[in-house]
């Protein structure tokens, strides 16, 4: 029973997937809701999902609110527009080149490259955000800010419009703010952050100061907690090797090379370099004894078809997709439970080698001790430049990853081959790279990532 008198009430957002997995699927959340004096309100984009976290998340002290998609008009619609022109980074630059390569308008190319060369700067966005908050009018979020007083807000994906639109709400009913930046790639690549919240909680020192420089942050005001999705990671596991390679039909004896596309529906080259990969390994070019599985991302929607061709293929294709997203994005609209996290933590902890282009998954196998290969090569020569995930390695983030040492690029399949080989016969080849690469991304390599941002929004309570 809550104690009304007594009840601390913080708001929590979760619209997409990545919130859920670095908030819900946390001890952020079991932190929270072990606190007899705190109520959780979950606030989600659609019905369905919100019945999704009810199976799972049910307690006397959560509730959940349906908010559907805010239409973006009049100066709203403007100062969403004008975020992706007050930050201007390599990483902006090069999503402006792939946009320009797929819609082919050379005007609004030069002109967004231009403007944003003009507007990225601490004084414009200072104005920028001021304006925001006076000028912009919506009230979607006041009646549920009059229904719960609540002490805090959570706003775990800043760089989305609604969250700003929560956020404003927050200031005119005078609640406390913290922005979770959920993602090691957002602060350099997506645009600028409409409104600042009072405080921020990020991953690691490398996120921190880019919210600093790029977004006008201040530094007293960043917490960095670790990365709570990884923590399981740092946890023994829960099956052995065998054990858990004899449950999916695999030879315990075997080695197993896991290749993790990109969502295919960006980019052209998956099922040839996943049908060139699995025949490398059935005609033992990688050596004896080794296994080939495909694991899907899971906001990926795999063509079926493309699975019946090939009968033979082993892949892992983890996730929900619900059906309804309220008008948002449908690439969001996905989210995995606890046991398809744990399904991930054992393929990555058994799997002799990960091959994959840029992708996080790379700093997860990291974590797990898994030499990692990124492919630097097309698999189709008709792809071009907005077809090919190769530009993605100019991106900052994955620079500075790339920089650790851990990840290996390899430019050709004869690379790819004798590098792999090289892995095979040697795990430890590339050890310390990788030990490298999870510090600078993890910060906290203790599995108290969760525990620890609970305790904080806590104290901010």
């Amino acid at each position: 029973m809550v104690r009304d008198g007594m009840t601390k009430t913080i708001f929590i957002s979760s619209f997409e997937g990545l919130e859920t997995k670095n908030v819900l699927r946390t001890s952020i959340f079991t932190t929270l809701v072990g606190n007899p004096d705190v109520r959780v309100i979950v606030f989600t984009g659609s019905e369905e999902r919100a019945a999704y976290h009810r199976r799972e998340f049910d307690h006397p002290r959560i509730r959940y609110e349906v908010v559907g998609s805010i239409s973006v008009r009049g100066l709203d619609r403007v100062f969403s527009w004008l975020k992706f022109l007050l930050l201007d980074t390599p990483s902006t630059r090069l999503r402006r080149r792939i946009a320009y390569e797929r819609h082919g308008s050379i005007l609004r190319y030069c002109g967004g490259m231009l403007m944003a060369r003009l507007s990225a700067r601490r004084s414009i966005r200072r104005i920028a955000r001021l304006l925001d908050y006076a000028l912009v009018r919506d009230r979607t979020y006041d009646s549920y800010f009059t229904k719960y007083a609540p002490r805090l807000v959570l706003l775990a994906n800043l760089f989305h419009d609604d969250e700003a639109h929560f956020l404003r709400a927050a200031r005119r009913f005078r609640v406390a703010t913290v922005g979770f930046i959920n993602s090691w790639d957002k602060p350099t690549t997506r645009c600028a952050l409409r409104l600042l919240p009072e405080r921020f909680v990020v991953f690691n020192a490398v996120v921190k100061d880019e919210l600093v420089v790029l977004h006008d942050a201040r530094d007293e005001r960043i917490f960095i907690g670790g990365i709570p999705q990884y923590d399981s990671y740092y946890r023994d596991a829960v099956l052995s090797r065998g054990e858990f390679l004899v449950r999916r039909g695999i030879d315990p004896e075997a080695r197993l090379i896991l290749y993790a596309p990109v969502v295919s529906r960006l980019f052209r080259s998956e099922w040839p370099i996943i049908d060139r990969l699995d025949s490398l390994a059935r005609t033992g070019a990688f050596g004896e004894r080794v296994v080939f599985m495909v694991r899907f991302h899971p906001a990926d929607r795999v063509d079926p078809r493309e699975l019946t061709k090939r009968p033979g293929l082993r892949y892992d294709f983890p996730g929900t997709r619900f059906a309804s997203g309220s008008g948002r994005d449908q690439a969001v609209e996905w989210d995995w439970g606890e046991d398809e996290f744990r399904n991930l933590s054992h393929l990555l902890r058994y799997a002799s080698l990960l091959i994959c282009y840029a992708s996080s998954i790379s700093v997860d196998a990291a974590i797990c001790d898994t030499p990692v290969i990124n492919i630097n090569y097309e698999m189709r020569p008709d792809a071009g430049f907005r077809g090919s995930p190769l530009p993605f390695y100019g991106m900052i983030h994955y620079q500075k990853a790339l920089a650790a040492g851990g990840i290996r690029l390899v430019g050709s399949e004869e690379e790819l081959i004798a590098l792999a080989r090289r892995y095979l016969a040697d795990p430890a080849l590339d050890r310390e790279g990788r030990r490298r690469l999870a510090r600078q991304q993890c910060y906290f390599m203790d599995g108290k990532s969760g525990e620890r941002i609970g305790n904080f929004l806590l104290s901010q309570m």
